[in-house]
Protein backbone atom coordinates (compact mmCIF):
# COMPACT_ATOMS: atom_id res chain seq x y z
CA UNK A 1 0.00 0.00 0.00
CA UNK A 2 1.03 3.31 -0.74
CA UNK A 3 2.26 5.80 2.20
CA UNK A 4 0.48 8.86 0.82
CA UNK A 5 -3.02 6.41 0.75
CA UNK A 6 -2.58 5.88 4.53
CA UNK A 7 -1.08 9.15 6.17
CA UNK A 8 -2.62 12.62 5.31
CA UNK A 9 0.29 14.74 3.17
CA UNK A 10 0.37 17.47 6.39
CA UNK A 11 1.51 14.09 8.56
CA UNK A 12 4.07 13.25 5.85
CA UNK A 13 5.52 16.66 6.06
CA UNK A 14 5.78 16.88 9.28
CA UNK A 15 7.44 13.74 9.87
CA UNK A 16 10.03 14.78 7.08
CA UNK A 17 10.22 18.12 8.69
CA UNK A 18 11.13 16.16 12.08
CA UNK A 19 13.93 14.03 10.84
CA UNK A 20 15.96 16.67 9.08
CA UNK A 21 15.63 19.05 12.16
CA UNK A 22 17.33 16.18 14.32
CA UNK A 23 20.19 15.74 11.28
CA UNK A 24 20.79 19.15 12.13
CA UNK A 25 20.40 18.87 15.82
CA UNK A 26 22.97 16.28 15.87
CA UNK A 27 24.77 17.63 12.82
CA UNK A 28 25.14 21.16 14.72
CA UNK A 29 26.28 19.13 18.41
CA UNK A 30 28.93 16.64 16.78
CA UNK A 31 30.33 18.43 13.45
CA UNK A 32 33.87 18.48 15.11
CA UNK A 33 33.83 14.67 15.45
CA UNK A 34 32.54 14.31 12.14
CA UNK A 35 35.13 16.48 10.50
CA UNK A 36 37.58 14.80 12.70
CA UNK A 37 36.67 11.91 11.21
CA UNK A 38 36.66 12.64 7.84
CA UNK A 39 40.34 13.69 7.92
CA UNK A 40 41.65 11.11 9.49
CA UNK A 41 39.70 8.85 7.18
CA UNK A 42 40.83 10.77 4.61
CA UNK A 43 44.45 10.72 5.29
CA UNK A 44 44.63 7.30 6.92
CA UNK A 45 43.68 6.01 3.00
CA UNK A 46 46.95 7.17 1.62
CA UNK A 47 48.64 5.67 4.13
CA UNK A 48 46.79 2.13 4.00
CA UNK A 49 47.32 2.21 -0.18
CA UNK A 50 51.24 1.23 0.24
CA UNK A 51 50.88 -1.22 3.02
CA UNK A 52 48.25 -3.18 1.34
CA UNK A 53 49.93 -3.23 -1.95
CA UNK A 54 53.44 -4.17 -0.03
CA UNK A 55 50.76 -7.19 1.52
CA UNK A 56 50.09 -8.66 -1.77
CA UNK A 57 46.14 -6.74 -1.66
CA UNK A 58 47.03 -5.17 -4.74
CA UNK A 59 42.91 -5.13 -5.58
CA UNK A 60 41.68 -2.55 -2.64
CA UNK A 61 45.48 -0.83 -3.13
CA UNK A 62 44.76 0.28 -6.73
CA UNK A 63 41.11 1.48 -6.01
CA UNK A 64 42.46 3.65 -3.36
CA UNK A 65 45.27 5.07 -6.00
CA UNK A 66 42.47 5.28 -8.54
CA UNK A 67 40.16 7.33 -6.05
CA UNK A 68 42.88 9.52 -5.16
CA UNK A 69 44.15 10.19 -8.61
CA UNK A 70 41.43 12.74 -8.77
CA UNK A 71 42.67 15.14 -6.48
CA UNK A 72 46.57 14.83 -6.22
CA UNK A 73 49.42 14.44 -9.26
CA UNK A 74 50.76 11.68 -7.24
CA UNK A 75 54.30 11.95 -8.50
CA UNK A 76 56.59 9.49 -7.38
CA UNK A 77 59.79 11.99 -6.90
CA UNK A 78 56.99 14.34 -4.80
CA UNK A 79 55.61 11.72 -2.63
CA UNK A 80 56.89 9.68 0.15
CA UNK A 81 57.18 5.26 -0.16
CA UNK A 82 56.12 3.39 2.52
CA UNK A 83 57.82 -0.38 2.52
CA UNK A 84 59.20 0.31 -0.57
CA UNK A 85 55.77 1.47 -2.35
CA UNK A 86 54.20 5.17 -2.91
CA UNK A 87 51.69 6.68 -0.90
CA UNK A 88 48.43 7.53 -2.57
CA UNK A 89 48.92 11.39 -2.16
CA UNK A 90 52.12 13.69 -2.71
CA UNK A 91 54.06 14.59 0.21
CA UNK A 92 52.07 18.37 0.30
CA UNK A 93 48.75 16.73 0.31
CA UNK A 94 50.06 14.22 3.15
CA UNK A 95 51.05 17.49 5.07
CA UNK A 96 47.71 19.42 4.81
CA UNK A 97 45.44 16.56 5.48
CA UNK A 98 47.39 15.05 8.32
CA UNK A 99 47.69 18.61 9.73
CA UNK A 100 43.93 19.40 9.45
CA UNK A 101 43.13 15.94 11.37
CA UNK A 102 45.93 16.60 14.11
CA UNK A 103 44.94 20.41 14.17
CA UNK A 104 41.32 19.66 14.87
CA UNK A 105 42.04 17.62 17.49
CA UNK A 106 43.98 20.36 18.88
CA UNK A 107 41.06 22.80 18.25
CA UNK A 108 39.18 19.75 20.17
CA UNK A 109 40.98 20.90 23.48
CA UNK A 110 40.97 24.44 23.27
CA UNK A 111 37.62 25.13 21.15
CA UNK A 112 36.21 27.26 24.01
CA UNK A 113 39.10 29.63 24.20
CA UNK A 114 39.92 30.20 20.12
CA UNK A 115 38.48 32.93 18.35
CA UNK A 116 38.14 33.17 14.10
CA UNK A 117 41.26 34.05 12.82
CA UNK A 118 40.45 37.31 10.83
CA UNK A 119 40.70 36.68 7.24
CA UNK A 120 43.23 39.88 6.09
CA UNK A 121 45.27 37.82 8.62
CA UNK A 122 44.78 34.13 7.26
CA UNK A 123 46.27 35.68 3.45
CA UNK A 124 49.61 35.48 5.96
CA UNK A 125 49.21 31.82 6.02
CA UNK A 126 48.77 31.44 2.22
CA UNK A 127 52.22 33.25 1.23
CA UNK A 128 54.84 30.19 2.47
CA UNK A 129 52.82 27.38 0.35
CA UNK A 130 51.99 29.79 -2.50
CA UNK A 131 55.34 30.85 -3.36
CA UNK A 132 57.22 27.48 -2.56
CA UNK A 133 55.07 25.67 -4.81
CA UNK A 134 54.38 28.71 -7.16
CA UNK A 135 58.42 29.52 -7.54
CA UNK A 136 59.07 25.50 -7.88
CA UNK A 137 56.18 25.11 -10.97
CA UNK A 138 57.53 28.57 -12.49
CA UNK A 139 60.97 27.05 -12.14
CA UNK A 140 59.90 23.81 -14.56
CA UNK A 141 58.34 26.37 -16.95
CA UNK A 142 60.91 28.51 -17.15
CA UNK A 143 63.65 25.16 -17.28
CA UNK A 144 62.03 24.35 -20.77
CA UNK A 145 60.73 27.48 -22.29
CA UNK A 146 62.87 30.50 -21.24
CA UNK A 147 60.51 32.83 -22.96
CA UNK A 148 57.75 32.13 -21.16
CA UNK A 149 59.07 34.60 -18.35
CA UNK A 150 57.37 37.41 -20.45
CA UNK A 151 54.06 35.96 -20.67
CA UNK A 152 53.98 35.64 -16.56
CA UNK A 153 55.37 39.41 -16.20
CA UNK A 154 52.37 40.43 -18.69
CA UNK A 155 49.76 38.24 -16.89
CA UNK A 156 50.73 38.31 -13.59
CA UNK A 157 51.37 42.34 -13.70
CA UNK A 158 47.90 42.71 -15.54
CA UNK A 159 45.93 40.46 -12.58
CA UNK A 160 47.82 42.07 -10.01
CA UNK A 161 46.70 45.72 -11.19
CA UNK A 162 42.88 44.73 -11.37
CA UNK A 163 42.98 42.86 -7.91
CA UNK A 164 44.64 45.62 -6.15
CA UNK A 165 42.16 48.57 -7.86
CA UNK A 166 39.09 46.49 -6.88
CA UNK A 167 40.66 46.17 -3.67
CA UNK A 168 41.22 49.77 -3.33
CA UNK A 169 37.87 50.90 -4.70
CA UNK A 170 36.17 48.81 -1.81
CA UNK A 171 38.22 50.16 0.81
CA UNK A 172 39.16 46.08 1.02
CA UNK A 173 42.70 46.74 0.61
CA UNK A 174 45.25 46.13 3.67
CA UNK A 175 49.25 45.35 3.78
CA UNK A 176 48.80 41.45 4.61
CA UNK A 177 46.62 41.27 1.22
CA UNK A 178 49.38 44.02 -0.46
CA UNK A 179 52.23 41.35 0.79
CA UNK A 180 50.29 38.45 -0.39
CA UNK A 181 49.92 40.06 -4.04
CA UNK A 182 53.42 41.32 -4.32
CA UNK A 183 54.63 37.56 -3.82
CA UNK A 184 53.85 36.62 -7.68
CA UNK A 185 56.05 39.70 -8.73
CA UNK A 186 58.42 39.56 -6.32
CA UNK A 187 58.69 35.45 -6.32
CA UNK A 188 59.82 35.85 -10.38
CA UNK A 189 62.36 38.36 -9.77
CA UNK A 190 63.50 36.00 -6.91
CA UNK A 191 63.79 33.31 -9.92
CA UNK A 192 65.49 35.79 -12.28
CA UNK A 193 68.59 36.50 -9.65
CA UNK A 194 69.01 33.99 -7.81
CA UNK A 195 67.71 30.99 -10.31
CA UNK A 196 64.86 28.18 -10.38
CA UNK A 197 63.61 26.93 -7.10
CA UNK A 198 63.66 23.27 -6.40
CA UNK A 199 61.66 22.50 -3.42
CA UNK A 200 61.79 19.23 -1.47
CA UNK A 201 59.65 17.57 1.20
CA UNK A 202 60.58 19.52 4.61
CA UNK A 203 59.41 22.82 2.73
CA UNK A 204 56.34 21.26 1.40
CA UNK A 205 55.68 19.53 4.96
CA UNK A 206 56.02 23.51 6.64
CA UNK A 207 54.75 25.25 4.25
CA UNK A 208 51.29 23.14 3.71
CA UNK A 209 50.84 22.40 7.58
CA UNK A 210 51.05 26.55 8.21
CA UNK A 211 48.05 26.82 5.70
CA UNK A 212 46.05 23.65 6.98
CA UNK A 213 46.82 25.07 10.60
CA UNK A 214 45.79 28.80 9.19
CA UNK A 215 42.51 27.45 7.42
CA UNK A 216 41.37 25.60 11.13
CA UNK A 217 42.24 28.65 12.97
CA UNK A 218 39.64 31.11 10.04
CA UNK A 219 37.20 28.13 9.46
CA UNK A 220 36.53 25.95 13.03
CA UNK A 221 35.46 29.09 15.35
CA UNK A 222 33.34 30.02 12.59
CA UNK A 223 31.72 26.55 12.20
CA UNK A 224 31.67 26.40 16.57
CA UNK A 225 29.52 29.73 16.52
CA UNK A 226 27.49 29.38 13.59
CA UNK A 227 26.33 25.40 14.85
CA UNK A 228 26.36 27.16 18.64
CA UNK A 229 23.45 29.70 17.00
CA UNK A 230 21.45 26.49 15.75
CA UNK A 231 21.80 24.12 18.57
CA UNK A 232 20.13 27.26 20.68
Amino acid sequence: MNLTETLPTHDLKQRLANSINKIVDRLSAHWLVAINLFFFMYVGLPFAAPILLANDHSQIANAIYSMYRFVCHQMPSHSYFIFGEQMAICERCTAIYLSMAVGGLIYAMLRQRVKALPFKWYILFLVPIAVDGGTAMFSVWLEYFPSVIYGLWAVGLTILAICLAILYKQRLLTWQGLLFFLAGPLSLIYLQIVGFHTSNWWLRAITASIFALGTIWLAYPSFEEGFGETRN
